[in-house]
Protein backbone atom coordinates (compact mmCIF):
# COMPACT_ATOMS: atom_id res chain seq x y z
CA UNK A 1 0.00 0.00 0.00
CA UNK A 2 1.28 3.46 -0.86
CA UNK A 3 2.33 5.66 2.06
CA UNK A 4 0.00 8.15 3.64
CA UNK A 5 0.79 11.87 3.13
CA UNK A 6 2.40 13.72 5.99
CA UNK A 7 0.27 15.94 8.19
CA UNK A 8 0.05 19.54 7.04
CA UNK A 9 1.97 21.82 9.42
CA UNK A 10 2.45 25.54 10.02
CA UNK A 11 -1.06 26.46 8.95
CA UNK A 12 -1.20 30.26 9.02
CA UNK A 13 -4.16 32.59 8.56
CA UNK A 14 -3.78 36.23 7.50
CA UNK A 15 -6.84 38.46 7.91
CA UNK A 16 -7.90 40.58 4.93
CA UNK A 17 -10.98 42.56 4.01
CA UNK A 18 -13.87 40.20 3.23
CA UNK A 19 -11.45 37.27 3.08
CA UNK A 20 -8.88 35.26 5.02
CA UNK A 21 -5.64 34.15 3.37
CA UNK A 22 -4.40 30.69 4.36
CA UNK A 23 -0.95 29.21 3.83
CA UNK A 24 0.97 26.18 5.10
CA UNK A 25 4.28 24.36 4.76
CA UNK A 26 4.62 22.47 1.42
CA UNK A 27 4.98 18.70 1.59
CA UNK A 28 7.59 16.47 -0.06
CA UNK A 29 7.31 14.18 -3.09
CA UNK A 30 6.96 10.82 -1.36
CA UNK A 31 4.14 10.29 -1.84
CA UNK A 32 3.18 12.72 -4.59
CA UNK A 33 0.46 15.09 -3.43
CA UNK A 34 -2.59 15.28 -5.65
CA UNK A 35 -4.26 18.16 -3.79
CA UNK A 36 -4.96 19.77 -0.43
CA UNK A 37 -8.44 19.90 1.08
CA UNK A 38 -9.43 22.94 3.16
CA UNK A 39 -12.20 22.73 5.75
CA UNK A 40 -13.77 25.64 7.61
CA UNK A 41 -16.26 25.84 10.46
CA UNK A 42 -17.78 29.14 11.53
CA UNK A 43 -16.69 30.12 15.03
CA UNK A 44 -13.76 29.20 17.24
CA UNK A 45 -13.88 25.41 17.28
CA UNK A 46 -13.90 22.54 14.78
CA UNK A 47 -14.63 18.80 15.01
CA UNK A 48 -11.66 16.47 15.47
CA UNK A 49 -12.33 14.91 12.07
CA UNK A 50 -13.16 17.22 9.16
CA UNK A 51 -16.68 16.92 7.80
CA UNK A 52 -17.10 16.92 4.03
CA UNK A 53 -19.96 19.37 4.41
CA UNK A 54 -17.36 21.85 5.73
CA UNK A 55 -15.07 21.58 2.68
CA UNK A 56 -14.55 25.09 1.23
CA UNK A 57 -11.75 24.52 -1.29
CA UNK A 58 -9.33 22.14 -2.96
CA UNK A 59 -5.96 23.29 -4.30
CA UNK A 60 -2.64 21.95 -5.54
CA UNK A 61 -0.83 24.90 -3.95
CA UNK A 62 0.11 25.41 -0.26
CA UNK A 63 -2.16 28.45 -0.02
CA UNK A 64 -5.74 29.49 -0.64
CA UNK A 65 -8.06 32.42 0.01
CA UNK A 66 -11.37 32.02 1.84
CA UNK A 67 -13.39 34.67 0.02
CA UNK A 68 -16.87 36.23 -0.01
CA UNK A 69 -16.87 36.81 3.74
CA UNK A 70 -19.03 39.45 5.37
CA UNK A 71 -17.18 42.80 5.13
CA UNK A 72 -18.17 43.41 8.75
CA UNK A 73 -15.86 40.49 9.67
CA UNK A 74 -16.31 36.76 10.23
CA UNK A 75 -14.56 34.23 12.47
CA UNK A 76 -13.80 30.74 11.15
CA UNK A 77 -11.69 27.78 12.24
CA UNK A 78 -9.66 26.04 9.54
CA UNK A 79 -8.01 22.66 9.04
CA UNK A 80 -6.14 21.34 6.01
CA UNK A 81 -5.19 17.83 4.93
CA UNK A 82 -3.27 16.42 1.97
CA UNK A 83 -4.44 13.75 -0.47
CA UNK A 84 -1.84 11.65 -2.34
CA UNK A 85 -1.97 10.75 -6.03
CA UNK A 86 -3.10 7.30 -4.88
CA UNK A 87 -6.07 8.82 -3.06
CA UNK A 88 -4.78 8.36 0.48
CA UNK A 89 -5.52 11.11 2.98
CA UNK A 90 -3.16 12.52 5.55
CA UNK A 91 -4.16 13.50 9.03
CA UNK A 92 -5.77 16.95 9.37
CA UNK A 93 -3.59 19.84 10.47
CA UNK A 94 -3.93 21.47 13.83
CA UNK A 95 -6.88 23.88 13.61
CA UNK A 96 -6.33 27.61 13.27
CA UNK A 97 -8.96 30.22 14.11
CA UNK A 98 -8.95 33.60 12.39
CA UNK A 99 -11.24 36.58 11.90
CA UNK A 100 -11.35 38.48 8.63
CA UNK A 101 -10.59 42.19 8.71
CA UNK A 102 -13.70 44.31 9.32
CA UNK A 103 -14.47 47.05 6.82
CA UNK A 104 -14.46 50.72 7.74
CA UNK A 105 -18.04 50.72 6.46
CA UNK A 106 -18.86 48.65 9.55
CA UNK A 107 -16.49 50.21 12.08
CA UNK A 108 -16.43 53.88 11.05
CA UNK A 109 -18.81 56.83 11.03
CA UNK A 110 -20.08 57.76 7.61
CA UNK A 111 -19.03 61.21 6.34
CA UNK A 112 -20.06 60.95 2.68
CA UNK A 113 -20.88 58.14 0.25
CA UNK A 114 -21.81 57.49 -3.36
CA UNK A 115 -23.92 54.36 -3.75
CA UNK A 116 -24.72 51.48 -1.45
CA UNK A 117 -22.05 49.02 -0.30
CA UNK A 118 -24.03 46.01 -1.45
CA UNK A 119 -22.14 44.27 -4.26
CA UNK A 120 -24.23 45.86 -7.01
CA UNK A 121 -23.75 48.60 -9.61
CA UNK A 122 -27.48 48.93 -10.23
CA UNK A 123 -28.04 52.26 -8.46
CA UNK A 124 -25.44 53.99 -10.65
CA UNK A 125 -25.95 55.91 -13.88
CA UNK A 126 -26.29 53.78 -17.06
CA UNK A 127 -26.07 50.47 -15.15
CA UNK A 128 -26.03 47.63 -15.84
CA UNK A 129 -25.22 47.57 -19.59
CA UNK A 130 -25.22 51.03 -21.20
CA UNK A 131 -21.48 51.72 -20.94
CA UNK A 132 -21.26 52.82 -24.58
CA UNK A 133 -23.06 56.05 -23.64
CA UNK A 134 -20.33 57.15 -21.22
CA UNK A 135 -18.04 58.70 -23.88
CA UNK A 136 -21.04 60.52 -25.36
CA UNK A 137 -22.12 62.01 -22.03
CA UNK A 138 -18.60 62.80 -20.79
CA UNK A 139 -16.62 63.76 -23.92
CA UNK A 140 -13.88 65.45 -21.87
CA UNK A 141 -13.35 62.21 -19.84
CA UNK A 142 -14.12 64.02 -16.57
CA UNK A 143 -17.04 63.10 -14.29
CA UNK A 144 -18.09 65.70 -11.71
CA UNK A 145 -20.18 64.69 -8.69
CA UNK A 146 -21.25 66.99 -5.88
CA UNK A 147 -22.41 65.38 -2.63
CA UNK A 148 -25.91 66.52 -1.71
CA UNK A 149 -26.66 67.96 -5.14
CA UNK A 150 -26.15 64.93 -7.39
CA UNK A 151 -27.48 61.38 -7.25
CA UNK A 152 -25.70 58.17 -8.28
CA UNK A 153 -28.47 57.24 -10.70
CA UNK A 154 -28.04 60.38 -12.80
CA UNK A 155 -24.49 61.65 -12.25
CA UNK A 156 -22.15 58.75 -11.36
CA UNK A 157 -21.65 56.26 -14.25
CA UNK A 158 -21.31 52.66 -13.15
CA UNK A 159 -18.02 52.30 -15.04
CA UNK A 160 -14.90 54.47 -14.95
CA UNK A 161 -13.03 53.80 -18.22
CA UNK A 162 -9.27 53.69 -18.63
CA UNK A 163 -6.51 53.68 -21.27
CA UNK A 164 -7.19 50.02 -22.03
CA UNK A 165 -10.75 50.70 -23.20
CA UNK A 166 -10.86 51.31 -26.97
CA UNK A 167 -14.61 51.93 -26.79
CA UNK A 168 -13.92 54.96 -24.56
CA UNK A 169 -11.07 56.38 -26.64
CA UNK A 170 -8.23 54.74 -24.69
CA UNK A 171 -8.38 57.64 -22.25
CA UNK A 172 -7.62 57.86 -18.53
CA UNK A 173 -11.01 59.01 -17.23
CA UNK A 174 -11.25 60.99 -14.00
CA UNK A 175 -14.11 61.09 -11.50
CA UNK A 176 -14.11 64.15 -9.22
CA UNK A 177 -16.21 63.89 -6.06
CA UNK A 178 -16.86 67.05 -4.03
CA UNK A 179 -18.14 66.97 -0.45
CA UNK A 180 -18.17 69.47 2.40
CA UNK A 181 -16.74 69.18 5.89
CA UNK A 182 -17.88 71.50 8.66
CA UNK A 183 -14.42 71.44 10.17
CA UNK A 184 -11.02 70.04 9.33
CA UNK A 185 -10.50 66.52 10.75
CA UNK A 186 -8.10 66.09 13.64
CA UNK A 187 -7.30 62.46 12.75
CA UNK A 188 -7.08 60.28 9.67
CA UNK A 189 -10.25 59.35 7.84
CA UNK A 190 -10.67 56.19 5.77
CA UNK A 191 -11.68 55.94 2.15
CA UNK A 192 -13.74 52.90 1.09
CA UNK A 193 -13.52 51.98 -2.60
CA UNK A 194 -15.58 48.89 -3.35
CA UNK A 195 -15.62 47.50 -6.88
CA UNK A 196 -18.07 45.00 -8.34
CA UNK A 197 -15.66 43.94 -11.09
CA UNK A 198 -12.57 44.92 -13.07
CA UNK A 199 -11.13 43.81 -16.41
CA UNK A 200 -8.52 41.20 -17.16
CA UNK A 201 -6.13 44.09 -17.80
CA UNK A 202 -5.99 45.09 -14.14
CA UNK A 203 -4.56 48.56 -13.84
CA UNK A 204 -3.92 51.49 -11.49
CA UNK A 205 -6.62 53.65 -9.91
CA UNK A 206 -4.90 56.85 -8.77
CA UNK A 207 -6.50 58.63 -5.80
CA UNK A 208 -5.92 62.25 -4.82
CA UNK A 209 -7.46 64.59 -2.24
CA UNK A 210 -7.56 68.32 -2.95
CA UNK A 211 -4.97 67.84 -5.71
CA UNK A 212 -2.56 65.96 -3.42
CA UNK A 213 -1.71 62.34 -4.18
CA UNK A 214 -3.12 59.85 -1.66
CA UNK A 215 -2.40 56.40 -3.11
CA UNK A 216 -2.31 54.26 -6.22
CA UNK A 217 -4.71 51.33 -5.93
CA UNK A 218 -3.41 48.30 -7.83
CA UNK A 219 -6.45 46.76 -9.48
CA UNK A 220 -6.85 42.99 -9.45
CA UNK A 221 -7.55 41.02 -12.61
CA UNK A 222 -11.31 40.80 -12.89
CA UNK A 223 -13.80 38.83 -14.96
CA UNK A 224 -14.56 41.67 -17.44
CA UNK A 225 -18.26 40.92 -17.03
CA UNK A 226 -19.20 43.90 -14.89
CA UNK A 227 -19.90 46.00 -17.97
CA UNK A 228 -22.90 43.78 -18.72
CA UNK A 229 -23.89 42.34 -15.33
CA UNK A 230 -24.59 44.45 -12.27
CA UNK A 231 -25.14 42.12 -9.31
CA UNK A 232 -22.21 40.22 -7.83
CA UNK A 233 -24.40 38.77 -5.07
CA UNK A 234 -26.36 36.48 -7.42
CA UNK A 235 -25.41 32.84 -6.69
CA UNK A 236 -22.80 31.71 -9.18
CA UNK A 237 -22.05 35.25 -10.36
CA UNK A 238 -18.81 35.46 -12.39
CA UNK A 239 -18.13 39.00 -11.18
CA UNK A 240 -14.95 39.41 -9.12
CA UNK A 241 -15.45 41.96 -6.36
CA UNK A 242 -12.58 43.80 -4.71
CA UNK A 243 -12.31 46.02 -1.64
CA UNK A 244 -9.84 48.84 -1.09
CA UNK A 245 -9.77 51.01 2.03
CA UNK A 246 -6.78 53.37 2.15
CA UNK A 247 -6.31 56.00 4.83
CA UNK A 248 -7.03 59.65 4.08
CA UNK A 249 -4.46 61.78 5.94
CA UNK A 250 -6.08 64.55 7.97
CA UNK A 251 -3.61 67.07 6.54
CA UNK A 252 -5.09 66.62 3.06
CA UNK A 253 -8.62 67.53 4.14
CA UNK A 254 -10.02 70.90 5.13
CA UNK A 255 -13.07 72.70 6.42
CA UNK A 256 -15.41 73.47 3.52
CA UNK A 257 -15.29 71.86 0.10
CA UNK A 258 -13.03 68.84 -0.48
CA UNK A 259 -12.43 67.02 -3.76
CA UNK A 260 -11.52 63.35 -4.01
CA UNK A 261 -10.39 62.45 -7.52
CA UNK A 262 -10.17 58.94 -8.97
CA UNK A 263 -8.11 58.63 -12.15
CA UNK A 264 -7.91 55.31 -13.96
CA UNK A 265 -4.30 55.86 -14.96
CA UNK A 266 -3.59 52.36 -16.28
CA UNK A 267 -5.59 49.36 -17.44
CA UNK A 268 -9.27 48.85 -18.15
CA UNK A 269 -12.48 50.04 -16.54
CA UNK A 270 -13.62 49.59 -12.96
CA UNK A 271 -17.25 48.88 -12.09
CA UNK A 272 -18.27 50.80 -8.98
CA UNK A 273 -20.05 49.24 -6.06
CA UNK A 274 -19.74 52.31 -3.83
CA UNK A 275 -17.24 54.82 -2.48
CA UNK A 276 -17.29 56.48 0.91
CA UNK A 277 -15.36 58.53 3.44
CA UNK A 278 -15.53 57.37 7.07
CA UNK A 279 -14.28 58.80 10.35
CA UNK A 280 -12.66 56.40 12.79
CA UNK A 281 -14.68 55.82 15.93
CA UNK A 282 -12.70 56.33 19.11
Amino acid sequence: MSPRPDTVTDLHAEPALARTLLSWEPLGFDPLIDHFRIYAVRGESAPEEPQESDLIAKTVYPNVAHTDLDPAGETWTYTVLAVSDAGRRGRPSAPVTASSQPSVTATGREIATIGAFDGRTLEHHLAPTSYSQIPEEFPDAVIEYEQGADEPGTAWPYLLPGPGDAWAGKTAYRARWTFTLEEAPQAEYDLAVWLVDTTRLGGILRVSANDEHVTDIELPLGSTRGSREGDATVPGSPLLRSFHEPALPAALLQAGANVIEFELAEGGWVAWDAVGVFAREE
